[in-house]
């Protein structure tokens, strides 16, 4: 592993401490709403967007302001974003909306999956290499099967890592021990200081891999929409995925615009 991909791993501690586990630690409730970054160019043409970075589309800004707007009537203690753009940008917006001044925390450790030597490619040349690895067809088909839920999103990741000539992506037991252990790291401050509800923004496949372990709601390994909402309930040391792919206060914020 290079050894500037070591640095964001180990971003996972963020606060210290060892690799997160999902369940166990102090008594306290906490809720935290993750949300995906919206849309951005990559996105529009249909390119690979793990650590390569675009900036939202016009369409894509739209969605973070409505997002924020929608959620406008629930209070947010604390409000976290990757140091990716996208997701710097979408909460920027969110804020924006919710008339919010105070700084947000940026953490390395809410990147989306590094996709290694696939970075930039036609999403079409990733998916086909997934395809081989796992016996699934050609790129257009796995493109189906994501859509429709029916590839495991750790399979996924695992067999990009496989087909990068270079090795150098992410595997999904990676992915999942810096968001998990930025998750733990978050409700641990989060319970110290009395904060009742965080947002998070970071990126669809990340969140996806984060929660594959925590639940099984069967919407876990569908593809997360612009603005979608991952809602996870903290209790007495317990982790509990809510909801999964919520669109609400998108369509309320966008309804609230027209």
């Amino acid at each position: 592993m290079k050894s500037w991909r070591v640095a964001i791993v180990l971003m996972g501690g963020l606060c210290g401490g060892a690799q997160a586990h999902p369940q166990g630690g102090p008594r306290g409730d906490v809720e935290i709403l993750w949300v995906r970054h919206d849309e951005t160019v990559f996105n529009h043409y249909d390119r690979v967007q793990g650590w390569s970075d675009t900036p939202l589309t016009p369409a894509g800004e739209a969605v973070a302001h409505a997002v924020g707007v929608g959620a406008g009537d629930i209070r947010i203690d604390r409000y976290y974003s990757g140091d990716l753009g996208r997701q710097r940008e979408t909460l920027a917006a969110i804020m924006r909306a919710q008339g919010i001044n105070a700084p947000p925390v940026v953490w390395p450790a809410l990147r989306e999956v590094f996709f290694g030597n696939f970075e930039g490619l036609p999403n079409e040349t990733m998916n086909a290499a997934v395809g081989r690895q796992l016996g699934l067809g050609d790129g257009q088909q796995v493109a189906r099967l994501r859509q429709q839920g029916k590839v495991s999103l750790v399979e996924f990741v695992d067999a990009v890592h496989r087909a990068d000539p270079r090795g150098e992506a992410e595997t999904a037991q990676q992915v999942r021990d810096r968001l998990q252990q930025a998750l733990e790291n978050m409700v641990n401050e989060a319970l110290q200081h009395g904060r009742q509800r965080l947002l998070v923004v970071s990126s669809g496949l990340a969140i996806g891999v984060m929660i594959a372990d925590m639940t099984d709601n069967p919407r876990r390994n569908a593809p997360l929409g612009n603005g979608a909402l991952v809602r996870i309930r903290y209790h007495d040391g317990h982790y509990q995925v809510l909801e999964v792919g919520d669109l609400h206060y998108a369509r309320a914020g966008g309804r609230a615009g027209q």
